[in-house]
């Protein structure tokens, strides 16, 4: 994987991320979980924005997540929310989301091949922020 391949894998994840968050926020009940993922949303955001603007430095252009990923998503997080809207059932939900997250991640560290430390700690940053959801997820279990 090279430097460009690497910022377009982190801005598609912060923009699922994002998604994701997007696709539960009218299920949040609970002002404490709301300000939780309105934080992780921002941490998202700010990653997002930094891989875009790398991006063009190269002269590229940031890819969208398929429009079909973002509906699975939103239709995925409907249906388990449909019989339980628990703050438990959606901290479960983004767990889920964060590992599977946590996983492409390092494997896409692992792979990199590039030479360029901004892009890795960028990188690196997305796996720290994937982490750190998944212990602020864990008080609402």
């Amino acid at each position: 994987m090279n430097d460009s391949e690497l910022l377009q894998y982190i801005h598609q994840t912060a923009e699922m991320g994002k998604s994701g968050i997007d696709a539960v926020s009218n299920q949040v009940r609970t002002d404490s979980l709301r300000q939780v993922l309105q934080a992780q949303y921002s941490e998202y955001d700010q990653l997002s924005t930094a891989s875009g603007q790398m991006l063009a430095a190269r002269g590229e252009f940031p890819k969208d997540v398929s429009p079909v990923a973002k509906i699975s998503a939103e239709l995925t997080s409907a249906v388990k929310t449909m019989t339980d809207d628990s703050p438990a059932k959606i901290a479960e939900m983004m767990i889920q989301g964060n590992t599977m997250g946590i996983t492409k991640s390092l494997r896409s560290l692992h792979s990199y091949q590039g030479t360029d430390h901004k892009v890795r700690r960028l990188a690196e940053k997305l796996l720290s922020t994937e982490q750190a959801n998944v212990e602020q997820m864990k008080q609402f279990l």
